[in-house]
């Protein structure tokens, strides 16, 4: 006890020993500033002054990024409302959200995509790069996504048009079923690809997609598609239809079996009208010349590999098991009309060969004719009845798109406008034109003007 008390003692008194020098410190502080020749505290207060500062342009900096942040958060909120709330497009009296619009604009798209990378490289896509900056080989005035979209738009008036009819006409149908094994597909995609759900929705239905936001889209899609089935049942084409669809146009059902194969005009890229001539006269002797060659007896494979350029013999070597130039089950949706008519009369024969020459394509194509199918209507009527079904269907569908026509109030969709872009651009082009004219008119009238007066001069002289 003794011994704690004392240690007490000591640390009492080197509690009162450190107060005593801190107060001797302060002490001797406060005479120094006493004794300060610039002042009573004139160093505290320039710390005081620059703390305040950094204090300032802390909180400066915090305000920015603090705004930065409300700024954003507004952007995007503001583009969710839009996406979710605002009307898109407007389709009939239906007013479609952006939302609903990249759902059925990702379906499009997707589907398209899904092709083999050697397809869209053919179709000039390139499946990593935005499709809003790659041009369509079908209009240069438009994009891949221009496209896309103008293919998305006939699909939402289909949609509306066979929901709206199906309410009219007392179609009921319960969609549960369908709708569970669609969302459990997507479930199925979303574990495969690893991902989250969220992430999942938002690339392949579009920025602003949910499962939640979806669901009324995705459900008035799978009724449409039901309603379809039905109307398709009620238009079941007879067997009598069948029969005198097919007496009226055999051409349609029958199938055609032959082999082609082009020879290409060898003319450079820059090649002039006359160069380019010359070079198809060439192509068309070579073709003339191997289809002889053939009807004398010659092998055709091994004549497709000696006259094939250097770069595609390996396509043409005999010794492949496949012949390129082979094609079967042709029919006159199928084959070109170049030669189609040809192909198709019923004068032809095995062996028969012709030549045609396509200037657009700067190439000859041979053409021989192998054999050609009757369509067996007692043993497969199925793909006439389809036809018909689909046509009678369709036909249905088409009177009623006329009440379901598109406004598009903000211009989201640009192949409406193309026309009106390009008018522009022609009467800009135009309005050039004419002043191009006229400034050459007048320079041509005073170049005659100074004829005249040399003639004047002349005839003075």
């Amino acid at each position: 006890m003794t011994q704690l008390a004392d240690a007490g003692a000591d640390v009492s008194n080197d509690i009162k020993g450190g107060a005593a020098l801190a107060y001797k410190a302060m002490g001797t502080s406060n005479k120094a500033h006493q004794a300060s020749p610039f002042g009573t505290g004139t160093a505290g207060k320039g710390r005081g002054k620059k703390e305040a500062k950094r204090d300032w342009t802390f909180w400066f900096i915090i305000g920015i990024i603090v705004l930065f942040v409300v700024v954003v958060a507004c952007i995007y909120f503001v583009k969710k409302y839009n996406a979710t709330s605002k009307t898109y497009i407007k389709v009939g009296e239906h007013e479609i959200t952006q939302v609903e619009f990249d759902y059925y604009y990702s379906m499009i798209t997707n589907q398209y995509l899904s092709q083999d990378s050697t397809s869209l490289l053919f179709m000039g896509i390139d499946a990593s790069q935005p499709l809003d900056e790659q041009t369509c080989i079908y209009d240069e005035n438009l994009t891949w996504k221009d496209y896309f979209v103008e293919s998305t738009v006939p699909m939402i008036q289909q949609v509306k048009a066979l929901c709206d009819d199906a309410q009219a006409k007392g179609f009921e149908y319960d969609v549960t079923s369908d709708y569970d094994s669609y969302i459990s597909s997507i479930a199925s995609s979303i574990s495969s690809a690893g991902v989250s759900s969220s992430y999942y929705y938002e690339q392949y239905f579009g920025e602003y997609a949910t499962e939640s936001r979806l669901e009324p889209y995705v459900k008035e899609y799978l009724t449409s598609q039901a309603y379809y089935a039905q109307l398709e049942t009620d238009n079941a084409t007879t067997d009598d239809e069948v029969k005198e669809e097919y007496e009226t146009n055999p051409q349609l059902y029958d199938t055609i079996d032959y082999h082609l194969y082009s020879i290409g005009a060898n003319a450079e890229d820059d090649a002039t009208d006359e160069e380019l001539e010359a070079a198809m006269d060439t192509a068309e002797e070579r073709s003339y010349e191997m289809l002889e060659r053939y009807e004398n007896g010659e092998d055709w494979r091994e004549l497709c590999y000696e006259y094939a350029i250097d770069e595609a013999k390996d396509n043409y070597d005999p010794e492949n098991e496949g012949d390129p130039t082979e094609v079967t089950g042709g029919t006159q949706t199928t084959i070109s009309s170049n030669y189609f008519d040809w192909l198709a009369d019923d004068s032809r024969k095995a062996g028969d060969g012709m030549v045609y020459r396509d200037e657009s394509n700067e190439a000859c194509f041979i053409v021989i004719f192998d054999a050609k199918t009757p369509y067996d209507l007692e043993t497969d009527p199925s793909d006439i009845a389809g036809t018909l079904t689909t046509e009678k269907v369709q036909s249905y569908i088409d009177d009623l798109l006329v009440d379901y026509e598109v406004t598009d109030m903000g211009k989201h969709l640009k192949y409406l406008y193309v026309d009106e872009t390009s008018a522009a651009d022609d009467s800009s082009a135009n309005e050039t034109g004419t002043a191009d004219d006229s400034s050459a008119n007048e320079t041509g009238t005073a170049d005659d003007s100074s004829a005249d007066t040399d003639s004047s001069v002349d005839e003075t002289n």
